[in-house]
């Protein structure tokens, strides 16, 4: 994971990569019958590594509807065995002698660990020295992901070589709002070709859960939703019965209603007292809709703009409504970067992550994200960051503002 250009998206994993961040992806593809999808299956990992001593532990850890399993076995003779049920594949990691997300690592430790596809199979895995050099035997989802990965690498290679450039340029060119615009082009362009990379598999894979997988990706590119949806009828009725098919029709209902001119979606989540607000609570004011997050660094760093904007034209009927993509256990980070960051206007959460309904709702796939909206709830202008933001506010109230310290 790479900050580049302005640092200015942290990404969804599901997502596409965002411009700032590249988040290498590894794609799920599993080939399955119709009638398997719905039924409860198992899996059984047999694992080997031979460095492993006896006494070691090694951790599974994935998540299942919002909430994360955790299973762990002893070592014995270099060998492990884990043993679940799935419906569905997920993506999992395994471990060794920790769980990170219980106890976390100090800054500039490191650990042994293995990411893959759990999925109803039995693996076998093995490796001479380390969990991160397992090689898997049994799971058609693992070996279909390292064939997709073939296939995008190409254009990750093209978006490393962008970067490179970028990189190679003095300070003052990279902070130039016309050389920094003409890289997103290009960036985009690159977005664009990986996701009609991942439409095109997936037409060719209509009967199989991995082409729910890349459909759900593509919907990131508005200009491929309408092959998206036609991709989508094709899909089986048991496919259309899994999760994340519903989820795809959320996405691109989302990306059809939040296009600039549409009413914004109404939505209500909790401020961090527990009161309840919904976004038309704000009709009258011009309103940013900005969805952010404590551990989002881009973000953090966008945060001083937006206050700067809230402090000099909140009087003439500007304000925020903040929606945090922070997760169930990070509602105290929450809070701590709210009063650090200062930021002033009302905030709600309802705590899933990136699951966040209101996220959903607006096709959110990369944070920062922001949506203006008109006095009637209409939206007129979307991802406005820096001074972006100032010009649009300042050509809205014609120079009508505060002082930034609040003065008339």
């Amino acid at each position: 994971m790479k900050d580049k250009l302005q640092d200015i998206l942290y990404t969804d994993p599901s997502a596409h990569s965002g411009i700032g961040i590249r988040i290498q992806q590894l794609l799920t593809a599993l080939l399955l019958f119709p009638s398997m999808l719905m039924a409860q299956g198992s899996f059984k990992i047999e694992g080997k590594v031979d460095a492993l001593k006896n006494g070691d532990k090694i951790f599974l850890v994935y998540n299942l509807e919002d909430q994360q399993i955790t299973d762990s076995v002893v070592v014995q003779e270099g060998r492990f065995t884990l043993k679940g049920k799935l419906q569905y594949p997920v993506y999992s990691s395994l471990f060794l002698n920790r769980n990170p997300h219980v106890n976390k690592l100090a800054q500039g430790e490191s650990m042994d660990y293995f990411r893959f596809y759990l999925e109803p199979a039995t693996f076998s895995m093995t490796a001479p020295d380390s969990l991160k050099h397992l090689e898997i035997k049994g799971s058609v989802t693992n070996s279909l992901n390292r064939e997709v990965l073939a296939l995008l690498k190409p254009v990750e290679d093209k978006f490393d070589a962008l970067y490179k450039e970028f990189d190679a340029l003095p300070e003052e060119q990279k902070k130039d709002t016309k050389v920094h615009a003409g890289f997103e082009a290009r960036e985009k362009l690159l977005f664009k070709e990986e996701n009609q990379l991942r439409l095109d598999f997936a037409k060719k894979h209509l009967d199989a859960y991995f082409s729910l997988v890349c459909l759900s990706q593509a919907t990131a590119e508005a200009e491929l939703n309408s092959e998206i949806e036609t991709a989508y009828k094709q899909l089986s009725p048991a496919l259309k019965k899994a999760p994340l098919a519903k989820d795809i029709l959320v996405r691109l209902a989302a990306v059809r209603n939040t296009q600039i001119g549409k009413a914004a979606p109404d939505f209500q989540q909790n401020t961090p007292d527990g009161k309840t607000v919904k976004l038309s609570d704000f009709r009258s004011q011009y309103v940013l809709l900005d969805f952010w997050a404590s551990w989002c660094g881009p973000c953090r760093k966008e945060n001083p703009n937006v206050v700067a904007a809230h402090k000099q034209y909140k009087e003439n009927g500007f304000t925020v409504l903040g929606v945090s993509l922070d997760g169930p256990s990070q509602r105290e980070a929450w809070l701590k970067a709210i009063e650090k960051d200062q930021l002033d206007w009302t905030q709600v959460s309802d705590l899933k992550g990136w699951n966040n309904e209101a996220a959903k709702l607006y096709n959110i796939r990369a944070i920062p994200a922001n949506f203006l909206l008109d006095p009637n709830g209409n939206i007129i202008a979307r991802n406005l960051r820096g001074k972006e933001l100032t010009d649009k506010l300042a050509e809205i109230f014609k120079g009508k503002s505060t002082t930034v310290a609040g003065g008339e």
